[in-house]
């Protein structure tokens, strides 16, 4: 089955909305992440969401995220306020998720045994949120030192837990998968997925920090065309979206080039996998 592309808005956090969905469209991709995240963007602009979805439509692209809740396993009333409020916004996009990101400070003290609690207290939160809306939510490890949620296993156990797989699915990220380590594989369980190179050398994976992030090409670390030809014969059939978040890419004069080039070397490399690979 082809690999379905999308487009996270750090590839280009510097371009205005019309610009971004024009990169979207040229390079070729189905559908685009919308961030929270970015001052002055869509979102963080009070962009009306109705006005993002309609010019998404024009484009025909569709949404794939929005990205995300921070701290989602830290849950206050402010947590809340903020999430009903992402939350909204992805189900007036019509966005079937909002990835959700754990606490990541090496100072957050908490034992094994609180991060666990944390996390199913806060997914138990936002459940009622998420299915008032109709938005699955995108539980995403991430395996940077200080992180409170590094592997899959951890959030498909809170996930089963709760019994909450009619509101959640794991967000996996070929990065993260590769920075921390993980092993296991849970393919059935995945919503969404991201994907990201790394080039340099000089650095151990779990030394690595997102601005490290890259397009896709020969040489890339990660192993981003052996976990997705992975996914792809475990049946995965959602989006697979580019992340970088290096400035060598975002400022690049020829990133439209440069980020075509990425997709189709993953393209051609995952269409060439035999059937039983």
């Amino acid at each position: 089955m082809p690999i379905r592309f999308a487009l996270n808005r750090t590839c280009a956090p510097q371009l205005a909305l019309p610009e971004f969905i024009a990169l979207a469209t040229t390079v070729g991709v189905q559908a685009v992440e919308i961030r929270n995240d970015i001052e002055g963007r869509e979102f963080a602009d009070g962009t009306p969401a109705a006005e993002v979805k309609a010019r998404l439509d024009d484009a025909g692209l569709q949404i794939a995220s929005v990205n995300a809740l921070q701290r989602c396993n830290d849950w206050t009333p402010d947590r809340a306020t903020e999430a009903r409020t992402l939350v909204a916004y992805a189900a007036a996009l019509g966005a079937p998720g909002l990835v959700l990101c754990p606490v990541h400070t090496e100072d957050h003290g908490w034992t094994e045994a609180e991060a666990e609690k944390n996390l199913r207290d806060g997914l138990r939160a936002l459940r009622p949120i998420l299915r008032d809306h109709g938005v699955t939510g995108y539980v995403e490890p991430l395996g940077m030192r200080g992180s409170t949620m590094k592997r899959q296993a951890m959030a498909v156990a809170a996930v089963s837990d709760i019994d909450g797989w009619d509101d959640f699915r794991l967000c996996y990220d070929t990065f993260q998968f590769y920075r921390c380590g993980d092993t296991q594989l849970f393919p059935d369980r995945i919503g969404l997925a991201h994907m990201s190179g790394i080039t340099r050398t000089d650095l151990a994976p779990g030394d690595l920090t997102e601005p490290d992030r890259e397009l896709i090409f020969v040489g890339d670390r990660v192993g981003n065309i052996a976990q997705l030809r992975a996914l792809q014969a475990a049946g995965y059939d959602g989006f697979v979206s580019m992340e970088p978040f290096s400035p060598s890419v975002q400022n690049d004069p020829q990133l439209v080039a440069h980020l075509r080039a990425s997709l189709d070397y993953v393209a051609t490399l995952l269409a060439d996998t035999p059937p039983n690979a």
